[in-house]
């Protein structure tokens, strides 16, 4: 019962990270999240069974850790994104900023009529 217990959450790890894998040109950091916590969630569910682990699962394990590169990779470029968008914003802010201090502290609109 053990090992069909360990068998399902390394096929269950396998697929999942295979389904991320396929679909990183398209995935949002919300997926990423939920991805990294349902991994999280069946690493530690393997933790008891690391004593009754062969040799095959072991290498099937690797298989499927040879696949983070591509997802730390999605990782890195949805982050530096992020990132860039922030100092996007944050210049933006400071220029407003500027702009609205310059025309509006002490200034008087007066229409004169003709």
């Amino acid at each position: 019962m053990d090992s069909n217990n360990i068998q399902d959450l390394i096929q269950a790890l396998k697929k999942m990270t295979i389904e991320t894998t396929n679909r990183l040109s398209i995935i949002e950091e919300e997926e990423l999240v939920a991805f990294v916590d349902r991994r999280q969630e069946i690493v530690h569910a393997m933790e008891k069974y690391r004593a009754l682990l062969t040799e095959e699962d072991k290498q099937e394990i690797g298989l499927i850790l040879d696949m983070d590169g591509l997802i730390l990779k999605r990782m890195n470029k949805l982050k530096d994104e992020a990132g860039s968008w922030m100092e996007k914003k944050g210049s933006i802010r400071v220029q407003q900023n500027a702009y609205q201090r310059a025309y509006s502290v002490d200034s008087l609109f007066i229409d004169k009529r003709k």
